[in-house]
C-alpha cells in the first residue's frame, strides 16, 4: 500500500492527538518518519483483546467500536490513538478495537515510543496526564 500522508500531515495529525501534545514538532516528525501507515476494512480488527501488543495506532482518518468480553464501551474516531495501554503496561490488549468504516492509521511501533519516553520526559508526563484524566472520567470504582 502507498502512504496517503504526507510527512507533513503526519506531522499536523500527530500534532492534533492529546497523547502527544507536549511532544516537540521535531520529535513528532521524527515519530511520523517511523510510523507505518495501514487501512482497514469496514469489520476488520486492528486489535484483539488478550492478544500481545507491540504498537499503536493513530487513527488518521475513520472510525472504530471499542469492545471489551464482546461488549461495546467506547468508540474513537480521527486524532485518537488505540492499543496504548498493552505497550504502557507490557501486558496483553485490554480490548478489542473494529473498524466502524474504511480506516487509515499510522502504526506506531512500540520501541519507538518506547524511545520518544526514555528521551523526553515532558512527553511522558504529558502521557501519563492523559491516562491520569481518563482514569478520573471512568469515576470511582
Amino acid at each position: 500500500m502507498t502512504d496517503r500522508l504526507a510527512t507533513l500531515e503526519r506531522v499536523a495529525l500527530l500534532h492534533g492527538v492529546e497523547f502527544f501534545a507536549s511532544a516537540p514538532t521535531h520529535v513528532l516528525a521524527a515519530i511520523a518518519g517511523h510510523a507505518t501507515e495501514h487501512a482497514f476494512d469496514a469489520g476488520e480488527r486492528l486489535v484483539v483483546e488478550g492478544e500481545p501488543g507491540d504498537c499503536l495506532y493513530v487513527i488518521a482518518a475513520g472510525r472504530v467500536r471499542i469492545e471489551q468480553a464482546g461488549v461495546q464501551i467506547a468508540e474513537s474516531g480521527t486524532g485518537d490513538v488505540v492499543g496504548e495501554l498493552a505497550l504502557l503496561a507490557a501486558g496483553p490488549r485490554t480490548a478489542t478495537a473494529v473498524a466502524l468504516e474504511p480506516l487509515v492509521v499510522l502504526r506506531v511501533g512500540g520501541e519507538v515510543l518506547d524511545e520518544l519516553l526514555l528521551d523526553h520526559p515532558d512527553v511522558t508526563r504529558g502521557i501519563i496526564d492523559v491516562l491520569v484524566r481518563r482514569l478520573i472520567a471512568l469515576g470511582p470504582s
